[in-house]
């Protein structure tokens, strides 16, 4: 049965930082369960084996879900998760059963809320929404470097589907986590928000390595500037390495991030069995260095109920308050501040004769190493894409934004989404990873404010052709919630 959500990001913000639950799959293993246990009783028959699609356990061993839910309840968790992290119809499609994806969600969220409401003290239920099995950025096909193996939309889809699910299950906030690629995190949050708006979202991403960055070579700042958009209840780190090794990634998100902070960290780094060697005792210790400095904390892999008793009572960080300059994202971040904005034209097909020929010839990766070389020399903030003119603009906006993606010399940058016609922008940023300035919209014309909100639910700062009577213009967009800040009208721009 469908129930509000009683969590607000404001209890993450009080004396007492919260204690996550541990790992869900490594305490499944414990259990020896064979083949059998995955698969008997689904109401459908699996295409292959199913042992290790831990999701299938909510409808065919749902005692030992919930007996590992109990134990973290018990262990002091404030919040549990629910079995769903690939409860969804596209990474449930590679076993055949993507038409009970939703049910396989939903019965997660039950076998958590049954677990949480036995607590004699108040127990949130996090609802957990994986990365899925496909990349919208990473290139699948180095002969096609602009095909991907799924669509935004299509992704977005599976997402809301598997909201809609945890939310009628009875989850108090969704938690987006393990995320590689920012450009899934915002197709799930676009699905989020189709299925209930404003509900509570956290985000938490992987890194690889000491990097700082995710697996498509973007930035922990750019990553956050990307999903920024959806007021996050919080954004954070979990999975990647032991507490040691992102401790120094959470005090550089610490120095800047304007929402409550979460990190759950794996027991270690994995040994040559694939298990996890870090105890209780040691991971609490280290955990201990990160008080006042998180909101949210637990354990990811290899971790079990005795890591999450163990770990130490934290004070709560102190949330800094957000900037208010105008700050976009590629592979990195770029404050743009409140002045005027240098922009590449290298790739306008309106601006630059050798750019337009290239692609209306169909020679796109030659029109990308053209723009990288120009890129390289000119220093802008922006690159403006505009593909007005071009036959078919939408279709080539995506395949065109797509080989972005596989440039990092041009996916660095920033993007300036740039078009009069609204499906062109809408497919600029369905493909574009990072957080990219969009438009121009025309504030006299009918459908502005609706125009506005469709490219800001895409996570776009809007480009607003100069007009009288900007007060009024900030008022409308601030009442639909895009905050002055992220509203940039075109003379503020400076073509190269």
């Amino acid at each position: 049965m469908e129930k509000d959500s009683v969590f607000s990001p404001d209890v993450l913000s009080q004396g007492r930082a919260l204690r996550l639950d541990g790992a869900m799959g490594t305490q499944i293993q414990r259990f020896n369960l064979s083949e059998e246990d995955f698969r008997r009783g689904l109401p459908v028959m699996p295409s292959r084996d199913v042992k290790g699609n831990n999701e299938c356990l909510n409808l065919t061993r749902p005692d030992v879900v919930s007996s590992i839910h109990h134990s973290y309840v018990e262990a002091g968790a404030d919040i549990i998760e629910t079995n769903s992290f690939g409860a969804n119809t596209m990474v449930q499609q590679d076993y055949g059963l993507s038409s009970i994806a939703d049910d396989m969600a939903f019965a997660a969220a039950r076998l958590a809320r049954e677990a949480a409401d036995s607590a004699s003290r108040k127990v949130w239920v996090a609802g957990s929404m994986g990365p899925g099995s496909k990349s919208l950025s990473l290139v699948a096909d180095f002969t096609r470097p602009e095909w991907r193996p799924c669509s935004f939309d299509e992704v977005a889809a599976a997402y809301a589907g598997q909201a809609r699910a945890l939310i009628e299950g009875g989850v108090d906030l969704i938690i987006v986590e393990t995320c590689f690629d920012a450009l899934n995190a915002k197709a799930a949050l676009y699905g989020i928000q189709e299925a209930r708006p404003g509900f509570p979202v956290i985000v938490s991403v992987s890194v690889s390595g000491n990097s700082g960055r995710v697996l498509t070579g973007q930035s922990l700042e750019a990553f956050f500037t990307a999903v920024s958009h959806s007021l996050l209840s919080a954004f954070g780190l979990n999975c990647s390495m032991g507490v040691e090794g992102l401790i120094p990634l959470v005090r550089s998100l610490g120095s800047w991030c304007p929402v409550p902070l979460v990190c759950y960290p794996n027991a270690g780094l994995p040994n040559a069995r694939g298990g996890y060697d870090e105890s209780p005792e040691a991971m609490s210790s280290q955990m201990a260095e990160l008080d006042g400095e998180v909101n949210l904390y637990g354990g990811c892999c290899g971790t079990s109920p005795d890591h999450i008793h163990a770990m130490p009572t934290l004070r709560s960080r102190i949330v800094p308050a957000g900037g208010k300059s105008l700050v976009l994202s590629g592979l990195e971040m770029w404050n743009l501040g409140n002045g005027p904005i240098k922009v590449s034209t290298a790739s306008h097909v309106g601006k630059s004769a050798g750019f337009a020929g290239m692609m209306e010839s169909g020679e796109y990766e030659d029109a990308l190493y053209a723009v990288s070389e120009q890129l390289a020399t000119e220093g802008a903030s922006l690159l403006d894409v505009n593909l007005d003119g071009l036959p078919d603009a939408p279709a080539a906006m995506e395949r065109f934004i797509r080989l972005i993606q596989s440039d990092p010399s041009v996916s660095s940058s920033a993007l300036l989404i740039d078009s009069v016609d609204m499906e062109t922008l809408i497919q600029g940023l369905k493909n574009a990873q990072g957080k990219s300035l969009a438009g121009p919209l025309d504030p006299l014309e009918a459908g502005f404010t609706e125009k506005a909100s469709t490219l800001r639910r895409l996570g776009a700062a809007l480009l607003v052709k100069a007009c009288d009577d900007r007060a009024c213009v900030l008022q409308s967009l601030a009442s639909i919630g895009i905050p002055p800040q992220d509203i940039v009208f075109d003379d503020r721009l400076r073509p190269t």
